[in-house]
């Protein structure tokens, strides 16, 4: 395992589309939930809907954890049952989560999210009665921080989902 830098784990979280953001629930329990999201300048941007747990706790308490892993697999160590080890990326982003209130930015994100997550509708018409009804929140990074284990050279990789 190692750390990566700063500019690394930027690129990570830039060339992924998937999270997971965690809040802190009103009933002292911690709520985590997958989501797509966006980079956009030093800023995480994920959408939904206004109402439900995620929105509700990120009104209540922005502070929020944003988590992306990107596992590829397992590398065999060793001959014994144990020389096993996971090969992957990831980053751990603790921020402040608010939501995007002006519907140019909401715009902007929403059509950038569409642009990356889905090709063939680049460059679509984005019906502005939709991005009302949509809930965009930022998050703003507190600190940022990246982990990955490249296997050695030589080293058999299994189950490789990249």
């Amino acid at each position: 395992m190692s750390r990566m830098t700063e500019e690394e784990t930027w690129a990570f979280l830039s060339r992924n589309r998937e999270g997971i953001i965690s809040t802190n629930g009103k009933d002292g329990y911690p709520y985590a939930v997958p989501v797509n999201y966006i980079v956009i300048g030093r800023a995480i941007y994920i959408h939904g809907r206004g109402s439900g747990e995620k929105a509700e706790n990120i009104l209540s308490d922005p502070r929020c954890c944003f988590t992306v892993m990107d596992p590829k697999g397992f590398e065999i160590t060793g001959p014994e049952a144990c020389n096993v080890t996971t090969v992957y990326e990831s980053a751990v982003v603790r921020g402040r989560a608010s939501v995007v209130e002006g519907q140019d930015e909401k715009k902007k994100v929403l059509t950038a999210l569409v642009d990356c997550i889905v090709p063939d509708k680049k460059g679509s018409v984005m019906n502005m009665d939709k991005v009302a009804k949509t809930s965009v929140f930022r998050i703003d990074p507190v600190s940022v921080t990246g982990k990955q284990h490249v296997p050695m050279a030589g080293h058999n990789v299994v189950g490789n989902r990249s």
